[in-house]
């Protein structure tokens, strides 16, 4: 974000910030950057598909599917010193060598995961994107080094936003990746009316970039306000192993999430053609702005679960257990119901030129799919709030493996209702049951202590 921009912001906060709560005002820009951001997702898929093709598109979408993954190259530092500096930030002390290690840290692991990308790429791209042999390995390797490289400087540059969120700056980290998401767009418009050859490598290039590019030199404009000093002395070293140790342990978290959740695009990269790629991008796309107002709530709802908590108001909490599951199957029944029907006109607005039919079944499985999603996101809240990592530990890595596992076996049969079924089974086989069990023997322990 240009120095103008920042400026600006930082007067408009400082002139809000008398009327506006701070934590209001960061939830407020989360609720706006979300929208933002979901909105242009969607609408990137008529411009892009206009502008490549079905094959390219789905390339496009297969290469975009892997930044969860490339974004791990952060290591968890990010979450490691936000957590640092809110500690010493409650006790009054400085905090600017954290952010110093911190930030010499991620230009390490920058240059560090590039440079092995770099070497790695000419081997995996091809295996990646075997489906298309309209690309020449060349071509493969270098569409997988350009998304990995800017996916890989995105999720390093991210630290900033985690700095931003301790410093209560939180707005900041909303109102970046918004912007990003913006310029991506607009850059998308121009290439689509542009005479260029090579439209998918330019198409991937203008919508990273800023993704990478923003973080990155607001990450760098940090350092060189903090100066050079807090790299010297013994003390830099007891801080990287500080922040690493702690930052590992968020790191093998993130990782078995994304084992969940990221593996689809993978799977679907080895065994489906660009048609059903494409359809399940789209379905997908629609179906998760249903879901990310439901997740807000829960966002919402985690603070008053954790103030209930606090005060031992359980039967408050189970409550608001009844109440937002209601709610939330309701809602997500609506949302399919709407979808069945409203579905072909999204294609048909989406994807004029290609013959894309979303089948009703799979629009039926996806909704069953987000319902199951209430059901666990709900309890998933609650057990936070409460700090109860625990079930986590022991869950998460066995869905896993399962829904990697399912996905493999069920999509070269079933195709994209494969990928579905696999993630389904992945859950009920473990945190559908697991996570509710975990919370009623909170419950059960919070009700005998008031006794």
């Amino acid at each position: 974000m240009g120095f103008s921009m920042r400026k600006a912001v930082n007067r408009f906060s400082s002139v809000m910030t008398p009327y506006i709560p701070a934590h209001l005002l960061v939830a407020a820009s989360a609720w706006v950057s979300r929208i933002v951001t979901a909105l242009i997702q969607i609408a990137i898929v008529r411009i892009l598909l206009n502008s490549l093709g079905l094959e390219n598109y789905a390339v496009f979408m297969l290469l975009t599917g892997l930044v969860g993954w490339f974004a791990l190259a952060d290591m968890g530092i990010g979450v490691s010193v936000q957590n640092y500096i809110s500690e010493l930030r409650a006790e009054n002390q400085p905090y600017h060598a954290l952010i110093a290690t911190g930030g010499m840290l991620a230009v390490l692991l920058l240059f560090g995961t590039v440079i092995a990308l770099y070497f790695i790429s000419p081997h995996i791209a091809p295996l990646f994107l075997k489906q298309f042999s309209f690309l020449s390995d060349a071509e493969k390797t270098k569409l997988f080094f350009l998304t990995g490289a800017l996916s890989i400087g995105f999720g390093v540059g991210g630290i900033i936003y985690k700095v931003w969120y301790a410093e209560q700056k939180g707005y900041l980290s909303n109102i970046v990746p918004a912007v990003a998401s913006g310029v991506g767009f607009i850059g998308l418009l121009l290439v689509r009316q542009a005479p260029v050859g090579d439209r998918l490598f330019l198409s991937l290039t203008v919508f990273m970039t800023p993704t990478a590019f923003l973080p990155l030199a607001a990450l760098v404009r940090q350092q060189l306000m903090n100066g050079h000093q807090h790299y010297l002395g013994t003390e830099f070293f007891s801080t990287v192993l500080q922040i690493m140790k702690r930052g590992l342990r968020f790191w093998l978290f993130a990782l078995m999430a994304a084992g969940v959740l990221q593996v689809d695009y993978i799977v679907m990269s080895q065994f489906l053609d660009s048609h059903a790629i494409t359809s399940y991008s789209i379905s997908t796309k629609v179906f998760s702005f249903a879901f990310f107002i439901y997740s807000a709530i829960l966002l919402a709802l985690w603070p008053i679960f954790a103030e209930h908590i606090a005060r031992r108001q359980w039967d408050a909490i189970r409550q608001y257990l009844k109440k937002y599951l209601i709610f939330g199957f309701a809602f997500m029944f609506v949302c399919t119901a709407l979808l069945v029907w409203l579905m072909p006109v999204a294609v048909r607005v989406l994807a004029p030129k290609e013959n894309i039919v979303i089948p009703l079944g799979f629009i039926l499985l996806l909704g069953a799919y987000q319902m199951l999603r209430v059901w666990t996101d709900t309890f998933s809240t609650l057990l936070l709030s409460m700090n109860d990592l625990a079930p986590f530990w022991i869950l998460v890595p066995l869905q896993a493996l399962i829904s990697v596992g399912l996905q493999w076996i069920l999509a070269p049969r079933f195709g994209i209702y494969g990928i579905v079924w696999g993630l389904i089974g992945s859950f009920v086989c473990t945190v559908t049951w697991g996570l509710p069990l975990a919370a009623r023997r909170n419950y059960r322990l919070g009700m005998r202590e008031v006794a």
